[in-house]
């Protein structure tokens, strides 16, 4: 379809940030998204386009189901990939938010896994929001290609995968998934690992960028969903109330 043009706003970090913007997409860097900043961001810029890459949601509450509903229902075009995006992509995507990205299509496969597949835990903003853990989607991915591919054997795949899995999220590095392993051979099969570009949260994350621009620099963007009344329920407007989000501002009928 071809659309007007339109802001592009990003949720995004520590997936991405702006300096991995390719050339030519025009966008602005929001940081991840908690809960209202998506509604703030419609009442900002309008129907706007929004890419939800990573979320917020340890000690501020995280992006509602709700509020991405109701961006919709105000002719925002919403993308969601790699992190929060993909989650809450595959969660709404029969209601059209658009899904991108292995991670996303994994969890449409894996409705009931946990959310904290893909968590991972961060510097606060000040220290550059950095991440401290790996997400078990990305440890995953990278044992399984490290399988197939010769690095570590069968047995070494199996160990780790578990590992990761039983570890909270808060506790997945490097160092504790092969904390079991003896120590002359742990970073040799780190190394193994993390080759190239491993992150397969980066990787869905760059490749929505990329589509991104390519639809910006053609004006070319998908059609919004249909209009549906959309109905203004009292949590909603609680949750956005309790986010500071001030909802007077909002034709609430």
């Amino acid at each position: 379809m071809k659309r007007s043009p339109s802001p592009v706003i990003v949720f995004a970090g520590p997936s991405v940030d702006a300096a991995d913007f390719p050339e030519g997409l025009d966008a602005h860097l929001s940081g991840p998204a908690s809960q209202g900043d998506i509604v703030a961001a419609v009442r900002q810029h309008g129907p706007c386009i929004i890419a939800l890459i990573d979320g917020l949601f340890q000690g501020v509450p995280a992006v509602r189901h709700k509020e991405i509903l109701w961006a919709m229902s105000e002719g925002a075009i919403v993308f969601g990939a790699a992190s929060m995006g993909a989650l809450r992509a595959a969660e709404l995507c029969s209601y059209g938010m658009h899904g991108r990205g292995l991670i996303f299509r994994w969890l449409r496969r894996f409705p009931l896994l946990p959310d904290d597949a893909v968590a991972v835990l961060h510097a606060p903003p000040e220290l550059g929001a950095g991440p401290l853990t790996e997400a078990l989607v990305d440890l995953r991915q990278a044992i399984k290609r490290a399988r197939r591919n010769g690095f570590i054997s069968a047995g070494i795949a199996r160990e780790l995968l578990q590992k990761a899995q039983d570890l909270h999220y808060t506790e997945r590095t490097f160092a504790n998934v092969t904390g079991d392993i003896p120590q002359q051979e742990r970073s040799d099969i780190i190394a193994c690992i993390r080759r190239g570009d491993w992150s397969q949260k980066r990787l869905d994350a760059l490749n929505l960028l990329r589509e991104l621009r390519t639809r910006q620099q053609h004006s070319d963007w998908p059609e919004p969903p249909p209009a549906a009344g959309f109905v203004h329920t009292d949590a909603f407007l609680h949750d956005l109330a309790e986010s500071g989000f001030p909802i007077h501002l909002l034709d609430v009928h």
